[in-house]
């Protein structure tokens, strides 16, 4: 079998430290870049802390997949309407950011990229997050890995906690409208973060070749097809 290298972008965040979880059971050599230190990593992995993330300077081995989980953190009102000053953090952190990590793990021989996007982007949406998130997965396509991978998930259930209650009421609700979405609004149901993390693991260590969209109903089956059979 061959020894695979990854590559994560972002994994204190949500889903970044589950999918490191869910990576370190294959024992295979991982590198994560961090702003912060991350505790209790296994022995195989190598951590790299950057406060600034300036990825002009930064050396990396030969590798075969990148993870990208970055993400500005975002109240949910503000998903719909941003301030200026948020308008130019998210876009610092979600467009330039992740373009920068895209380029970086291509030109350290990534054949295999893996992305937290979101359900519903597009580019050219009046929603900001929308066209933000629709010019950077149309920005990574233009890179042309051998296997491109976007998540879009609908909200991310396990995210609240007491400093949240928007995310809390979020979840609540989201939970109640997962009952009436179905058929072609099957997509737009909730999903639990380690969900979304376990098929965006699955997906890339099987790295099917192309553009590849995974929505609610495509990670379901990814962790369908990953359960041993009894």
């Amino acid at each position: 079998m061959t020894i695979k290298t990854s590559l994560i972008f972002g994994s204190t965040g949500f889903i970044g430290s589950k999918t490191v979880d869910f990576l370190s059971i294959f024992n295979e050599p991982l590198i994560l870049i961090n702003r912060k230190e991350k505790s209790g990593l296994a022995e195989q992995v190598n951590q790299i802390v950057m406060e600034n993330l300036d990825l002009s300077n930064l050396d990396l081995p030969n590798i075969d997949h990148v993870y990208i989980c970055l993400g500005t953190k975002l109240r949910a009102w503000e998903l719909i309407f941003m301030s200026k000053e948020k308008k130019d953090l998210f876009i610092k952190t979600d467009f330039d950011l992740i373009i920068n990590a895209a380029k970086k793990a291509k030109a350290s021989g990534a054949k295999t990229i893996s992305l937290v996007s979101a359900v519903g982007v597009k580019e050219g949406s009046l929603n900001t997050y929308m066209d933000i998130k629709g010019k950077v997965e149309n920005e990574i396509i233009k890179l042309e890995f051998e296997s491109t991978n976007f998540f879009r998930p609908g909200h991310l259930q396990g995210k609240a906690s007491s400093e949240k209650w928007d995310t809390a009421v979020a979840d609540f609700f989201s939970k109640i409208m997962d009952v009436f979405l179905v058929g072609p609004f099957t997509k737009f149901k909730s999903i639990e973060g380690d969900s979304v993390a376990k098929a965006m693991v699955n997906e890339t260590i099987n790295s099917k070749p192309g553009i590849n969209i995974f929505y609610f109903k495509e990670m379901i089956q990814s962790l369908i097809r990953a359960t041993p059979s009894e």
